[in-house]
Order: C-alpha cells, then sequence, then structure tokens
C-alpha cells in the first residue's frame, strides 16, 4: 500500500469517527446551555458552564429510582443472559448429527425475526403470566430475546475447545456442572466480554418493552422515564438533553473502555 493510499484511508476514518461522534457532542454542549441558548442557536458553543441542568433534570425525572430500575434490568438480564446462552451453547457444541444442526439453525432464525413482530404475543403471554410491572419480568423477557445471540457467539467457540481437556477432567472426577463452569468457561473469556457488554448496552438502551409492560412510574427504567419527561417538558429542552447525557454516560464509558475486547472477541468467534 502506497503512501497516498495510507493517508487517504487515515482521514477517511478520521472524517468517519467525526460523522459518528458529532451527535454525542451535540448533545453534551447543548446539555450544558440555558434554554433560551438552545432556542438562540443550538448549534452554537455554549456561553458558560450551566450545570445546574443535570441537578433539575434529576430532580425533575425521578432520576435515581429510574437508575435503580435500570440497573437492576440490566445486570439481571445480562448475568442471566450470559448463564443461559453459555450453558445452551455448552449443550449444542457436545451434540452430534442433524440435532445439533438443527438446534443451530433454530436460534439462527430466532435472530432474524424482528421484535415487532411478536410484540402483540409478547404483551399478551405477559399479561396472562403476570409478568407487567414487574423487574423480574422484564429481565425475564430480555433473557429471551438475548440468549439467542449468546448461544450462537458461544457455541462457535466452544466447538473449538479441545475436548481432549474435558475427558481430562472427567478422569479426575468432575462432574458435568464443574467441567463446564471450572473448565471450559474460562477458556471462552473474549466471548463472556464481548456479549456481556453487548447484553448490557441492548438491556440498557431497551425502550420498546418496558414500555408496553410497565405502567408503574415507581417501575419505569430511564429509558421510559425519560420519554415521559419529554412528553411532561415539551418545553424545556435543556433539561430534557441533560437527562439524555445522563442516561448515555454508562454506556458510553462501558464500551470505551470494553472495546478491544468486543473487537477480539467477534473477530476471534469469526476466525475460528
Amino acid at each position: 500500500m502506497t503512501w497516498k493510499k495510507k493517508i487517504a484511508g487515515t482521514a477517511a476514518m478520521f472524517i468517519l469517527g467525526f460523522i459518528f461522534i458529532l451527535p454525542v457532542l451535540w448533545i453534551v454542549m447543548n446539555s450544558i446551555k440555558t434554554s433560551p441558548e438552545i432556542a438562540a442557536d443550538f448549534l452554537a458553543l455554549p456561553k458558560s458552564l450551566y450545570l445546574d441542568n443535570f441537578k433539575n433534570a434529576m430532580e425533575s425525572m425521578n432520576f435515581l429510582v429510574a437508575l435503580k430500575n435500570s440497573v437492576v434490568i440490566t445486570l439481571g438480564a445480562m448475568l442471566g443472559g450470559l448463564f443461559v446462552s453459555f450453558a445452551g451453547a455448552f449443550g449444542i457444541s457436545h451434540l452430534r448429527g442433524k440435532i445439533s444442526q438443527n438446534l443451530y439453525l433454530y436460534f439462527v432464525f430466532g435472530q432474524i425475526v424482528p421484535f415487532h413482530a411478536v410484540m402483540i404475543p409478547i404483551s399478551v403471554l405477559a399479561t396472562n403470566t403476570n409478568l407487567t410491572n414487574s423487574l423480574g419480568g422484564i429481565i425475564i423477557l430480555d433473557i429471551g430475546f438475548f440468549c439467542a445471540f449468546g448461544i450462537l457467539t458461544f457455541t462457535g467457540f466452544l466447538k473449538n475447545v479441545p475436548r481432549e481437556l474435558e475427558e481430562a477432567a472427567a478422569i479426575d472426577g468432575c462432574g458435568v456442572f464443574r467441567i463446564m463452569t471450572q473448565i471450559v468457561f474460562p477458556l471462552v473469556k473474549p466471548a463472556t466480554v464481548t456479549i456481556g457488554v453487548l447484553f448490557f448496552m441492548w438491556s440498557w438502551n431497551d425502550f420498546l418493552l418496558p414500555s408496553i409492560l410497565i405502567g408503574d412510574s415507581e417501575l419505569r427504567p430511564l429509558t421510559v422515564n425519560l420519554f415521559m419527561f419529554r412528553s411532561a417538558t415539551s418545553t424545556q429542552w435543556n433539561l430534557f438533553i441533560a437527562g439524555l447525557t445522563l442516561c448515555i454516560i454508562p454506556t458510553i464509558i462501558l464500551y470505551i473502555c470494553a472495546q478491544k475486547y468486543i473487537t477480539s472477541g467477534l473477530t476471534m468467534g469469526a476466525v475460528k
């Protein structure tokens, strides 16, 4: 590759990076403006740092309660999704013949079906099983939606784990559960981190499912609470954008910290 192509490629990456980060910069910039400043010119730089927006937004949108709900749902869905995905993938990777292939294809098709196609049946099912207005119900349904991706990713890694390790552990007296958790699970750390981070981001940003199944204001996560706050304060753009900034900070920090693990996990799974 010539130096001209390298420079052109680097410049293109910088331009694309700027395009993708521009909305985030715009949100942060407007979150420290007053409402008149935003109304006058939402593209202009702030004249001063108006940090009271964050305090007022937290008080107005019941932020701490919504944050607690989001943390409970996200951690529950992430940990439960990891357990179910790994257990399912462990079973599929040890099956032989058409059974393993058919199960794998079953979860592939599960990835194809969009949420909107099953939104009404899920709502009816949740109502009939008393999963509405319940954080546990959201966690269970999130796990069901996420586990297809997790099983597919874990299966790609587990099929390349040497069976000799499991056989040696079995000879030493290890049971299936101990082999699965203490021998095999540590070997798929890249996949675990990748799936865990993606589960966290999907559950944290989920809006449709909680908005359909949760009507109690004390059980709403941040995404739904922010939407309700926006509807109630249609003219207070500074408070809404400040609340939006508070909501996206955790996912941005997590993704920045775990970016290399996500990239390596997905690429290793693809290569294998």
